[in-house]
């Protein structure tokens, strides 16, 4: 969903299409570089348990996601009917809307929950509390230099 909003190739249906194809082979890439981490530097690490179930957890997801986003791209490339149905589907108003208002939500609801966590982790782990902080920070920052982009732009 979120690769549907970032990549609309500027109206261009079939521009953006290619572009997913590359976000796809991209986000493969990550999740194959995932799997040479887990299987060359884990192995023999002194991360724990949990660190190394990252590495395989996060590497087969990403790579099983990227292979989804792959496959159904290259079938809307490659089939005229099934693209004009995503495309009606995607250009849809009341489907933007719904996809726009969850995005507004689910950014409300993660920036206020890092709020409150900040208060519950910086007892235990002044790393954390200084990630998360970070990870707001960036948050407000690409808002605000989104907002003035889109002002201009719109």
């Amino acid at each position: 969903m979120l690769i549907k909003q970032l990549l609309t190739g500027n109206g261009d249906y079939g521009k953006s299409l290619k572009q997913r194809r590359w976000a796809a082979i991209a986000m493969l890439c990550i999740g194959l570089v995932g799997f040479a981490c887990w299987f060359l530097l884990v192995p023999n690490s002194p991360l724990s348990e949990h660190a190394q179930g990252f590495y395989l957890g996060a590497a087969s997801g990403i790579t099983a996601g990227a292979l989804v986003l792959l496959i159904r791209t290259q079938y809307l490339i490659t089939h005229p009917q099934a693209q004009r149905k995503a495309k009606i589907k995607e250009t849809d108003e009341r489907e933007r809307k719904i996809v726009h208002t969850a995005f507004e939500v689910a950014g409300g609801v993660t920036f206020f929950a890092s709020a409150a966590a900040l208060f519950v982790v910086l007892p235990l782990s002044m790393d954390a509390f200084r990630a998360l902080l970070a990870v707001m920070t960036l948050f407000c920052l690409a808002f605000v230099t989104a907002n003035a982009w889109l002002s201009k732009k719109l």
